[in-house]
């Protein structure tokens, strides 16, 4: 059982593989009702949704956190302790998915000058070093999840004309160019009230990525009130709270960029 008291009851003898990771290292698995993920155990990111919980305004713009679970009866921390997170797609019949990650800085607080150097490189390869963001998977109804060698050779161009066009062309084409304008005028709207919350925090999100979704299901939007959408942070082996530091300026300038380049779409 996780050691959060409001995580739901895990049967670890029906977990399965979680088959919409759009990006990272694999080896997450979801639970039999797939409600909630397990994710392999990152000390850092553990304490990062540590500092989540005890955060009201951030933690509306975070998978809800539900602790860490044991696999097994192992004494051994690494292979059997694993993270308990929401599955932000259950939700979804069809969802349309975009991991984004912000931020120019792909290297850790303590990197070492060799880290440094290869994160610099690669910073310096994608839209990161140009624009504070850049596409790590892009999930599509019909399209496979693992096809993701061509994201890494956008440009400050291509990324809205091959990814972020392509993510919402997609609301158009299964519901109309109507419902279209109000998903991304929600997602503006969110992501907007997510970077208020940055600016206000005192934090490093290195590394980490806005989940973008939105449900394209016809059936689903007609059934109900608004448009679906769900925008949220997430991997945290990178980040840091960091009182008296002041807020992440390459992260703002991130989010700045991407709100605009959805604002442009938009207009």
């Amino acid at each position: 059982m996780c050691t959060n008291q409001t995580t739901p009851e895990i049967d670890v003898t029906k977990l399965a593989d979680f088959r919409q990771q759009l990006a990272g290292h694999g080896g997450i698995q979801h639970t039999e009702d797939q409600s909630v993920l397990i994710k392999p155990l990152d000390p850092r990111e553990n304490a990062f949704y540590e500092g989540v919980e005890k955060n009201s305004a951030f933690k509306p713009f975070t998978p809800a956190y539900f602790g860490t679970i044991r696999l097994d009866d192992s004494q051994q921390n690494d292979p059997a302790t694993h993270l308990c997170i929401e599955n932000l797609t259950k939700d979804f019949v069809a969802p349309c998915i975009a991991d984004i990650k912000i931020g120019t800085r792909y290297h850790d607080l303590d990197a070492t000058p060799e880290k440094k150097a290869r994160a610099v490189k690669m910073a310096s390869e994608r839209t990161s070093s140009v624009l504070g963001y850049c596409f790590c998977g892009l999930g599509l109804p019909g399209k496979p999840f693992a096809d993701r060698d061509w994201i890494t050779k956008l440009d400050k161009d291509s990324v809205v004309t091959d990814a972020l066009m392509p993510l919402f062309r997609v609301a158009e084409n299964r519901v109309g160019r109507e419902y279209r304008l109000t998903v991304l005028q929600k997602l503006i709207e969110r992501i907007s009230e997510y970077r208020d919350v940055i600016q206000k925090s005192e934090t490093r999100m290195i590394g980490s990525s806005l989940l973008i979704i939105y449900e394209s299901d016809p059936d689903r939007v007609k059934a109900s009130d608004g448009p679906q959408v769900d925008v949220r942070a997430i991997d945290f082996a990178h980040s840091h709270w960091l009182p008296g530091e002041g807020p992440d300026e390459q992260y703002l300038f991130g989010l700045d960029n991407l709100i605009q380049a959805l604002t442009d779409i938009c207009n």
